[in-house]
């Protein structure tokens, strides 16, 4: 009988959600989970870049250490989603019962590449209406352009990039970083051809959920931005990893 009680109870723990086998309780939390993909300058896999080190500074504030999972920006979603992980990093916009940080980690413009002799003179967002544009798998949607376009998501930047090259698609979307580390890696670009113009201008915040748990991390968060804008902490992590300074104080 004792045997088929602990066979019974060890079970039920195993059919637990592995949400409510991952996540410490809300009282004694001595880690948090970051999830997202590997982006060079922002969260590289030595540990080192923008995300990890202001997340690392935010999180010291109270004692708790911060673990990140390498994976795609969907799979992210869903570990937050599923209470596997604390925050996805990053997004311009959360679906419920996802929510986004009130302070964002990284705001930058997006611009467009193009071949010039395809597209003609820039006139515009109206150079984009109805047009095919090449982004990065999870990066930029629709709602990222004032005209009707369509996006056509891809594996990498260098992707995207070489269907612009083909004649394939018609743009190809992305940080000004992004676009210049593409165009490092594809021998045939020719710079005479082609034009790159700004095409928007977003914030990208931690998204959270909406359980006890995240309720107590993403105020963590948030007034841990905000004291370490205030103390001036945050301004030399930014100018280390040469990205722009986000006007925390309009958030």
């Amino acid at each position: 009988m004792k045997i088929r009680t602990l066979a019974i109870a060890a079970l039920a723990v195993l059919l637990l959600p592995l949400s409510a086998r991952c996540v410490e309780p809300v009282e004694r939390i001595t880690e948090v989970i970051s999830a997202g993909p590997s982006w060079e300058t922002f969260t590289n896999k030595d540990g080192t870049g923008l995300y990890h080190e202001i997340l690392d500074a935010v999180f010291a504030l109270y004692g708790i250490a911060v673990r990140h999972e390498y994976v795609p920006s969907d799979r992210a979603d869903e570990l937050v989603r599923l209470g596997w992980a604390d925050m996805m990093l990053c997004d311009d916009r959360a679906d419920p019962p996802l929510r986004l940080a009130r302070y964002p980690l990284y705001v930058n413009y997006y611009y467009v590449l193009f071949n010039k002799h395809r597209i003609g003179p820039w006139k515009g967002a109206e150079s984009l209406r109805d047009k095919e544009i090449a982004a990065q798998k999870g990066f930029y949607h629709d709602w990222d352009f004032p005209v009707p376009v369509r996006i056509r998501e891809m594996a990498s930047g260098v992707k995207c990039l070489e269907m612009v090259l083909l004649g394939r698609l018609d743009f190809y979307v992305d940080d000004m970083a992004f676009i210049r580390d593409s165009i490092g890696r594809e021998p045939a670009f020719d710079h005479a051809d082609f034009d790159i113009r700004k095409a928007g201008r977003r914030s990208y915040h931690p998204m959270f959920n909406t359980t006890p748990r995240s309720n107590l991390v993403i105020k963590m968060y948030d007034n841990g931005m905000r004291t370490l804008h205030r103390q001036g902490a945050l301004r030399p992590i930014y100018e280390k990893w040469g990205h722009t300074y986000p006007e925390f104080d309009n958030h």
